[in-house]
């Protein structure tokens, strides 16, 4: 296989691979966005109450989900890049994302555990 055909399909799974990526943080987003507009129209008991914090959980997973597929896409994007100055752009975006998705899960063990708090209190 010669390395133009090889480069061309590594851009190729590059950008499917983020393009699914930002497919999965824009439902997310759609469907926060979504539960967040129905929230006061919808008739729930108390047991089965909606609020705020569930719907930042499931964002949050989404958006931390997302952005694991856009670093694997820039990952990939390395193998195709030919000098250090791109691979210092990629890696600085990289660590960029990295650290807001260590900081998306603290959030959402926060979140969880406070859920799971107010949950066993509900029960008790």
């Amino acid at each position: 296989m010669p390395a133009l055909d090889l480069h061309v399909m590594l851009l190729y799974i590059q950008h499917t691979i983020s393009f699914c990526g930002v497919l999965v943080i824009f439902f997310g987003v759609v469907v926060a966005l979504y539960r967040y507009i129905s929230y006061p129209f919808l008739k729930k008991t108390s047991d089965d109450e909606l609020d705020i914090n569930k719907i930042r959980l499931n964002l949050g997973r989404v958006l931390t989900l997302g952005l694991e597929f856009i670093v694997a896409a820039d990952l990939i994007g390395t193998t195709t890049t030919p000098d250090y100055y791109s691979v210092g752009i990629v890696a600085s975006i990289v660590l960029i994302r990295t650290l807001l998705s260590y900081t998306l899960n603290r959030e959402i063990n926060d979140i969880s555990q406070q859920e799971n708090k107010r949950l066993i209190k509900q029960n008790e």
